[in-house]
């Protein structure tokens, strides 16, 4: 069961609101082009080889942000729907409450620490 108090939790959820807002406006805005919400930039035929290797790394770049934005995105929207069935801020896996101070830092966490070392330690060792 979680041991969050009414204001803890809605500060949580306004937190997430938040930055939800932020990263649709990212992911809509400055990584539009990558997301195929608008044509990508094109180089002309006369553009030096150096300006297409240039051009090349900073699109895998935004390409890897916008990844990162994405799947932040996604955990906001799981952490909201655990508001919504009241599991906000149980450890998904084991259902100990993840602390506060955990999830002002991070409010979409799921897990507690224990149980996000454990989930790390594993998906490095695969």
């Amino acid at each position: 069961m979680t041991t969050l108090t009414c204001s803890e939790l809605g500060l949580l959820q306004q937190r997430l609101g938040e930055r939800r807002r932020e990263l649709l406006a990212a992911l809509h805005g400055e990584y539009g082009d990558v997301a195929g919400t608008r044509p990508p930039e094109v180089l002309g035929p006369e553009s030096h080889p150096d300006e297409t290797a240039s051009r090349k790394a900073r699109d895998e770049l935004r390409a890897a942000l916008a990844r990162h934005d994405f799947d932040e995105l996604q955990q906001i929207d799981a952490a909201l729907a655990r508001m919504v069935a009241g599991r906000y801020g149980a450890c998904v896996d084991c259902g100990d409450p993840i602390g506060y101070e955990r999830l002002v830092a991070a409010p979409y966490s799921g897990r507690c620490v224990s149980c996000q070392t454990a989930f790390e330690q594993h998906r490095v060792a695969r």
